[in-house]
């Protein structure tokens, strides 16, 4: 298992208009962490991967808004595609 924190994105004037509508309680998308599981099986002339990410938004209190999957082909694509590259490095000793 591995994560990464990642900013939310939330605009200046999103985080303003909270805190001017509700004051200290106002409340707006602050990061998200991404958490991968990977598992590898060996077969008989190779290695399956299988890798999940799950996204966990938090707000600016630290609670957790919205947990999903992420189910974005080009996600995974791009993953794959550093891991491939990386084991290529290995291999050629670089």
């Amino acid at each position: 298992t591995a994560t990464k924190e990642v900013d939310a994105g939330t605009s200046f004037g999103e985080k303003f208009w909270a805190s001017f509508f509700w004051g200290v309680n106002a409340k707006w998308k602050q990061n998200i962490i991404i958490e991968a599981t990977a598992n590898a099986t060996e077969l008989s002339d190779s290695t399956r991967v299988r890798v999940i990410f799950q996204a966990k938004i938090y707000d600016n209190k630290g609670g957790v808004v919205e947990v999903k999957q992420i189910d974005d082909e080009q996600f995974y694509k791009d993953f794959f595609a550093i891991v491939d590259k990386g084991m290529f490095l290995e291999k050629e000793k670089v």
